[in-house]
This record gives structure tokens, sequence and C-alpha cells, in this order.
């Protein structure tokens, strides 16, 4: 059956909202422009409030970032629940810290005379003379060419640890012939346990303890300043294996005497104690009662050094004039 059709003529109506006149398509083309700047200024402005809301999120946490750094370039880093004789600290220190001197296969050769200078001459006498001692320097190489025990280490076979905090120093030191010294790249903990601090190249001593660089947090000055480790005296002694010395040389910028306070004197011995210090009349008085309470008597005042030995109820015959102690 066929389909019916429409009359022919028929009008038949348009679908709705579809323009038909030309005064209406002209206004739909209108507003369909006006519609699509609408969505373009839309979509800037979406993707330009994204691009601000990044940037303001990374200006945020790299200024963060920088405040954190600069916070932990001039802060110090107390470990205060690792005691100075816990076992890992001690294999810590022994496995990544102490380090053979001749690796650099000795680049400086130093010339001894026959006799130490006077004051390693007065501590030999109190020593009888000892050789194949053990020594602590604190501050070896500190002006990058000598050491103190290097006569000890040649001459009477001694041999021990050399420290030094300055890695400019540092690098001088191994570049000595000390086959039979060890070295550490560190300071001497002024507190017993160890710590973090900033080496700020431009201080008098190097070695910032306990303190801010500099009254503004944000300085550009402190962004490349070397991080040291600082580890108790007696954590290297145990790492050394020996709780037994015969020389420690302190030369550590003015924690001479913290850094003595750390020291369990019950568990070590120390027979002869040198602290270099820098017309400091009033620490040196103070350093002289310390010891004197750990059984020490002063010895004597040679130029830097101020020396101490330790009593004992039979004193050995040491040929010093007994009233100059």
């Amino acid at each position: 059956m066929s389909q019916p059709t429409a009359p022919t003529g028929a009008n038949v109506a348009p679908a709705p909202n579809v323009p038909t006149t030309p005064t209406e398509i002209g206004k739909f083309i209108h507003g369909a422009g006006m519609l699509k700047k609408i969505l373009s200024l839309m979509a800037f402005f979406m993707a330009f409030v994204t691009v601000m809301v990044v940037l303001f999120i990374y200006m945020n946490n790299t200024a963060m970032r920088h405040y954190q750094f600069q916070v932990n370039m001039s802060k110090d880093y107390e470990l205060l629940e690792v005691k100075q004789d816990n076992p890992q600290l001690i294999a810590y220190i022994r496995q990544m810290h102490l380090r053979p001197v001749k690796e650099t296969q000795g680049e400086y050769t130093d010339v001894y005379n026959d006799t130490p200078v006077e004051d390693l001459g007065y501590i030999l006498k109190l020593l009888n003379n000892k050789s194949d001692g053990i020594f602590i320097e604190a501050g070896a190489y500190n002006d990058g060419k000598t050491s103190e025990t290097a006569w000890l280490e040649k001459k009477l076979n001694w041999s021990g640890l050399l420290i030094q905090p300055d890695p400019r120093h540092y690098f001088s030191l191994k570049k000595h012939d000390r086959e039979r010294s060890q070295a550490i790249h560190g300071c001497l903990s002024p507190s017993p346990y160890p710590k973090e601090v900033s080496f700020h190249q431009g201080d008098r001593d190097g070695v910032k303890i306990n303190s801010i660089h500099s009254n503004s947090i944000i300085d550009d000055s402190d962004i490349f300043n070397t991080r040291v480790k600082c580890f108790p005296l007696y954590s290297l002694l145990l790492a050394m294996n020996v709780t037994t010395i015969d020389y420690l040389c302190l030369k550590t910028g003015g924690t001479e005497l913290q850094v003595l306070e750390t020291i369990p004197f019950n568990r070590v011995t120390i027979r002869v104690i040198n602290v270099h210090l820098q017309n400091k009349d009033i620490e040196k008085d103070t350093i002289k009662k310390f010891l004197a309470t750990k059984n020490y008597s002063f010895a004597q005042h040679l130029r830097e050094s101020y020396i101490f030995f330790l009593n004992r109820k039979k004193r050995l015959d040491t040929k010093i004039d007994t009233e100059a102690l």
C-alpha cells in the first residue's frame, strides 16, 4: 500500500529554534560568535589562573627550600639520643671516617731535626722519652704545613689520630707521609654526643659551635659553607680500640674546656695533655681547676701550650725541676 503524500504546495512547519529568515540567521550567527569568544576568554582565564597557581606554588616551595637550606647550613644538629659509647656510632666512625694518611703516598717530604721543638721536648721529658707511644692531635696541620706529632711519629715510632675540620688543611694533611697515623675530617664535639656543625671559611677559628652564623638566616654568603661532623673524643678512642694514650694535643679554637669535660676520665688514661690557648688567662685558670679535679697537675706554659700531666702515687723520675711544676 502506498504511503500518503502531502498535498502539493502544502506548507511544512519548520523545526523549532531553527532560524529561517535572514534576520534570524544573522542573529544566530552573531550569538554563536559571541559564545565562541566568551568560551575562548574563559579558557584563557582558566589557563592563566592555572599557570599563576602553579607558579605561586613553585615559588613558595622554592622559597621554603631555600629558607630550610639556609637554616640547615647555619644550625647545629645535636644527636642527643646517641651516647658517645654507642656501638653503632663507634662502628660508623671506624668504617666511614677514620682514614689512613698514607693513601696519597706522601706527596710532601718533611725534614725533621734531631731534637724536637721546645714544648714537645718538655713533654717527652715528662714521658721519659717514650717510644711507640700513642697520640691524639686535634687541629693537626692547622696552618696547612706543620704538625706537633710528626716528630714523634718519625723519630720515636709513635702512632695516633690526626683531626682536622678545615677541608683545605685536611687535604694538605693527607699529602704528608704519616704512614703510622690515621686521620679524620671532622672536629671534637664539645658535648658528650655527636654533632654536625657549619665550618665558616671566613671565621678566625673556622668552626662555629652552637650558634647561628648570622642574624639573618637568608644570607647568600652562607650557602656554600662546609658541614663537618664532630665526635666526642671518647668515641674516637673507642673507634681506635684504645683507652690509654700518652699525649693529647688540643687546638680546637676555643672549645678546649668543653672537649675536656666530655671525657670520662674514669674510663680512659691520658698521661699528658697539651692545651693550646691564645692569651686566654681566664680560660686557662678554669681548665687548671677542672683538670685538678681529674688528678692532673699543671706542668708548664710554653708559647701557646699549657701542659698538664697525670699524677701518680709513685711518679717516675722525669729529671725535671719539681719547683717548675
